[in-house]
């Protein structure tokens, strides 16, 4: 066989294994790539915003929570992924509320949750047993509210999905810790796009407790939460978060992320 016929044949079997394994870099992604992609989707350096909650009983009572949101992207510098701070503007008798966060990059190390109540002019640390309570009455808990490390969860890909006229990524993360509040949680995300739409949460019996289904939208440049509403399936509670007058990049000063400026009541 002549050098040419050689090179053809060689060019064509390298077509016909691209044309049978069009998706062999894709199927080559883990559970822990694909969450790293949803981790490292860009927020820009800080935001503030207004988090409205919208609380309903299962039997369609509804109860309105204004707040506004700080919240600082620290990268891992100094020991932190990002910082939050959250003041309560409705309803007046909780109005001056305010709970703040701070999400630790380091392995290991809980993350640090102060709540301050103005009825008592104290604030208090939200220990790690009470970090699974409601944060104000709603179905997401106080440490559903900071981001959760990679590091502290198993991620296994499960397949590619269909997901509102689109295909999803869907990942199950299990916790590597004991007792914690969820047996795990199966992320759908939007593929190529690392936009995670729908969360399953599963309670210690691994049966289903909740759903998150999350909407974006576009500020700037950066893909941004417009709303989530999060349903427990065995309560029949919900509450809708819907997210509302966003500014990126404000240059939000460290200060602002501690007690002293907690006990204040307010935001700059």
């Amino acid at each position: 066989m002549g050098i040419k016929k050689v090179f053809i044949s060689v060019v064509s079997l390298i077509v016909a294994l691209a044309i049978v394994f069009p998706v062999a870099s894709q199927a080559a992604l883990s559970g822990l790539d694909i969450m790293k992609k949803v981790d490292e989707l860009p927020q820009g350096d800080d935001q503030k915003s207004t988090v409205t909650l919208r609380l309903i009983s299962a039997q369609g009572q509804e109860r309105k929570i204004v707040t506004s949101r700080y919240w600082k992207n620290y990268r891992g510098k100094d020991g932190f992924y990002s910082k939050t701070l959250f003041f309560t503007d409705f309803p007046p008798d909780v109005k001056s509320t305010g709970f703040l966060i701070w999400d630790y990059a380091q392995e290991g190390k809980t993350d640090g949750l102060w709540l301050y109540l103005p009825s008592l002019r104290k604030v208090s640390t939200v220990s790690s047993r009470d970090q699974n309570d409601a944060f104000m009455g709603s179905d997401l808990t106080f440490a559903d509210m900071g981001q959760r490390r990679l590091d502290e969860d198993e991620h296994k890909f499960i397949g590619e999905k269909p997901c509102d006229k689109n295909t999803c990524y869907v990942v199950e993360s299990t916790p590597k810790e004991e007792g914690a509040a969820y047996s795990k949680r199966i992320f759908w995300i939007l593929k190529d796009e690392w936009r995670a739409v729908k969360i399953e949460y599963f309670d210690q019996k691994k049966e289903p407790l909740k759903t998150q289904a999350i909407q974006w939208q576009k500020s700037g440049n950066l893909w941004i939460w417009k709303d989530a509403t999060v349903k427990n399936l065995q309560t029949g509670h919900s509450t809708i978060f819907e997210i509302s007058n966003i500014k990126i990049n404000n240059g939000l000063r460290d200060d602002l992320f501690t007690e002293r400026l907690l006990r204040r009541g307010e935001g700059p």
